[in-house]
């Protein structure tokens, strides 16, 4: 509750600006005389403060207003998402699990708990559904530590265990370079390959690359997961990922389409 109050402060300002400009127009143009602004000003400030509520309104319909946007331009972006997506897929195959004919992307975070507690769900997804593909795109967006881990993934996935060192990097708990060099010698890697190829131009080059993928698609939070023309924020459970699944599976993928046909699709597709 005090969140939403103190989200509220904003819209309370931007409603305050939005009636007192028009009132300051007005007296300017001598349509009212200061006394009566200052009475019209008094109105407004009493009315405010006897149904606070409406600034909690103000505020929901600002972020659904903003989030339609957002969504909107998310949803225009997705061919290029996809493409990009084509772009990258030597690089990302490494960090692709299962051979389906639905893709499933996640962009995480190893120091986002949300991300730990909807490990299981997409590993139970894999379990049950052999025909879903699910690529993970790392987003180390919250620490330095995160982004330490995410080259050290990389540099996993260059000896062939990427998914391997993925759920023991989440079990592992806090993830920084130290964790993660941990979990890399436990699960049996070179560990000088691994210093070396964490430092390596090429993984930086690839965390950048992704880096940029999600920003180009708004993604500000960690887990978002991608599937068609569909996007997730949040820790989607089984059910919910199942779902998503079935439905681009039943409906097809606009965007995928959309991005396959653009000009310089074909060309990337046979390099």
């Amino acid at each position: 509750m005090k969140r939403a109050v103190a989200l509220a402060v904003p819209a309370a300002m931007a409603l305050s600006l939005s009636i007192a400009a028009p009132i300051a127009a007005r007296a300017q143009s001598d349509t009212f005389t200061e006394g009566q602004t200052r009475s019209i000003e008094k109105i407004v400030k009493d009315y405010l403060v006897s149904h606070p509520e409406i600034l909690l309104e103000v505020q929901d319909a600002f972020e659904k207003k903003a989030e339609a946007k957002r969504g909107e331009a998310t949803r225009s972006r997705m061919p290029e998402f996809y493409k990009s997506l084509s772009g990258l897929k030597a690089e990302l195959a490494p960090l692709t699990i299962g051979q389906g004919d639905v893709t499933l992307v996640e962009f995480f975070d190893y120091n986002c708990g949300y991300c730990r507690h909807a490990l299981p769900e997409v590993v139970k997804l894999l379990d049950a559904d052999k025909k879903v593909k699910v690529v993970f795109m790392e987003y180390p967006i919250l620490s330095q530590g995160s982004a330490d881990a995410s080259k050290v993934a990389l540099a996993a996935a260059k000896q062939g265990k990427y998914f391997e060192f993925h759920k023991a990097m989440f079990a592992a708990g806090r993830a920084n370079k130290e964790s993660a060099l941990k979990v890399a010698e436990q699960i049996g890697l070179d560990m000088e390959k691994v210093k070396a190829d964490s430092a390596s131009p090429e993984t930086e080059a690839l965390v950048a690359k992704i880096g940029e993928i999600g920003k180009r698609m708004f993604v500000d939070g960690t887990p978002t997961f991608v599937v068609g023309d569909k996007v997730t924020p949040g820790a989607a459970d089984y059910d919910a990922l199942k779902k998503v699944v079935e439905d681009t599976r039943k409906d097809g993928c606009k965007a995928c389409a959309e991005a396959a046909s653009a000009p310089g699709a074909k060309d990337e597709k046979k390099s």
